[in-house]
């Protein structure tokens, strides 16, 4: 019978080892799965939300890029350098005309006309 013995010892020790095992294996299975849980419950719906919100921002930057497009941007910067290159030649036309004024001969005219009406006030007596 003591033969039995040390072997039923040793089986209790591998029994008791296993079971220790068993244990810690289902404890580590259990906040493994609490860990996923947790994951799936708070970490997936803000990553949802996230990837909603991108492809919001992906929505509008095609409306952008389009609106972009029917401005035809390039065409109006020509117009707008067309318009101002004629606006420069009015001006340049203008001053051209100013300087070939003679300032001396209209302020002779300007004389002889406000001598003129002076008269013509004086002959209808105001």
């Amino acid at each position: 019978m003591s033969g039995e013995r040390p072997k039923n010892k040793k089986m209790d020790n591998r029994e008791k080892r296993d079971f220790i095992l068993k244990l810690i294996i289902a404890v580590c299975s259990a906040l493994t799965f609490l860990v996923i849980m947790v994951v799936a419950i708070v970490v997936v719906p803000k990553a949802v939300n996230l990837m909603n919100t991108a492809q919001r921002t992906l929505d509008n930057l095609e409306t952008v890029s389009e609106d972009l497009k029917a401005l035809e941007l390039a065409e109006a910067i020509k117009n707008i350098e067309d318009d101002t290159a004629r606006a420069m030649a009015d001006v340049s036309d203008a001053m051209d005309q100013i300087e070939k004024l003679d300032v001396e001969t209209l302020n002779q005219s300007i004389q002889e006309l406000k001598q003129s009406t002076e008269e013509l006030s004086n002959l209808f007596g105001r």
